[in-house]
This record gives structure tokens, sequence and C-alpha cells, in this order.
């Protein structure tokens, strides 16, 4: 599918071994497909300017991602009408301050 060296790359790229072990067999036996979502409507592939965010909830333990603009729209995301996951470029902000950009698996 188009979108499996974008998505096999970062997983590759942005996993710890244990992740690896659990995403690359799936991966590789296409039990799971992947889209890669980096590219913004108002920003295109302008990384430093992505404004989809991560907040990081501290008492549920997890990360809210959120477009909260339509030019923070993901535009282009490769595989994604037909992928089971993604991996998805969002600003990083824990308990208000902003951590840059970083990748989620979703």
């Amino acid at each position: 599918y188009p979108g499996f060296g974008l998505f096999i790359t970062t997983v590759i790229g942005q996993s710890s071994p244990e992740q690896l072990g659990w995403w690359l067999g799936k991966t590789y036996g296409m039990q799971i497909t992947g889209a890669y979502a980096q590219t913004e409507l108002g920003h295109g592939s302008n990384v430093r300017g992505l404004q989809t965010t991560a907040h990081y909830d501290v008492e549920k333990h997890e990360f809210v991602l959120n477009t909260p603009t339509l030019d923070s729209m993901k535009w282009w995301p490769s595989s994604m009408a037909t992928a089971t996951h993604a991996v998805v470029y969002a600003q990083l902000i824990i308990k208000g301050k902003e951590y840059g950009v970083h990748v989620f698996m979703v």
C-alpha cells in the first residue's frame, strides 16, 4: 500500500526496542496498515509550524490529540482511507509547557 514506506520507517526510527518488537512484525505481516500524518492544510511540510496538539492528561495518563483549526487539519495523509493506524505528528504539551513536535501512534 502507498503509505507503507513512510509509516514503517517512522515506526523503526521512533520506537524503542520493546515497541519495535510489538509493531514491526504486525506491520510487516500486514496485520495492521499505517498512514503517515504529518502535513497540514495550512503548513504543508513545515514541521515547526504544525498546529496539531497532543496534550498529556496527567490524571488519565493519556495523550489527547487535537486539530484546533482548519489549517491544522492533516492533509495528504498517506493511506489514511484504508489504514488501521497512523503515525501522527503533533506539538507535545504537558501541563501547559510546549515540548516541540513528537510522533504519536493512533
